[in-house]
């Protein structure tokens, strides 16, 4: 952990594994005043049906991933992307460009709050945030977590086997919050970083 920081007046990258606790690490930090940013709010939005990023993803993964209504079905989607390193890497490559010009944009016209960016994928904060934190969970709890919500074993592993190794992750991290308890212990360690 870097010294001094004074993370009332920084651009804060909230970033790790899926299942580790991200968002509820956000709600944390938005009860004590920080403006949350959420990377995957901004790539939902940009999916909006005739916008330019759906006609593009359309256009390379083909109309067996829309919804009847048109709108693009995000679990058809993942299950094509998680299965195939290369799709994924399509996918980011058409998405990540404009999430990040969207979240440079609300950055630029915030002034005086701490403004936090929870992002699964770093780079999409990359050169924007003054300070990394990281929220780490084993494995094992990640699995546990993603199967409660009716995904299956399969597709839990493919999203977890998709994303950066957990080295990678910490190698960034400014701050590590270990996450492999409660949601009480982990509001603890929140409010012990401010």
């Amino acid at each position: 952990m870097k010294k001094n920081w004074d993370i009332s007046r920084k651009v804060i990258g909230l970033t790790g594994s899926i299942a580790a606790g991200k968002s509820e690490v956000a709600k944390n930090l938005a009860h004590r005043g920080a403006y949350i940013i959420e990377a995957d709010e901004i790539g939902h939005k940009l999916l909006l049906p005739r916008s330019e990023v759906w006609s593009r993803i359309l256009g390379t993964f083909g109309p067996q991933i829309l919804k009847s209504s048109g709108a693009i079905d995000r679990n058809k989607l993942g299950k094509v992307v998680f299965a195939d390193r290369k799709k994924l890497r399509k996918l980011n490559e058409i998405m990540h460009p404009m999430i990040k010009d969207m979240i440079e944009h609300m950055i630029s016209k915030m002034r005086s709050r701490t403004i936090v960016i929870n992002a699964a994928l770093p780079q999409l904060f990359s050169g924007l945030v003054d300070l990394v934190i990281v929220v780490d969970a084993s494995k094992a709890v990640r699995l546990a977590r993603l199967l409660k919500k009716g995904v299956s074993k399969e597709q839990v592993l493919k999203m977890i086997n998709s994303q950066m190794s957990k080295a990678a992750y910490l190698k960034l991290a400014d701050i590590v919050i270990t996450n492999n308890g409660t949601r009480q212990s982990l509001a603890d360690k929140v409010k012990g970083l401010m």
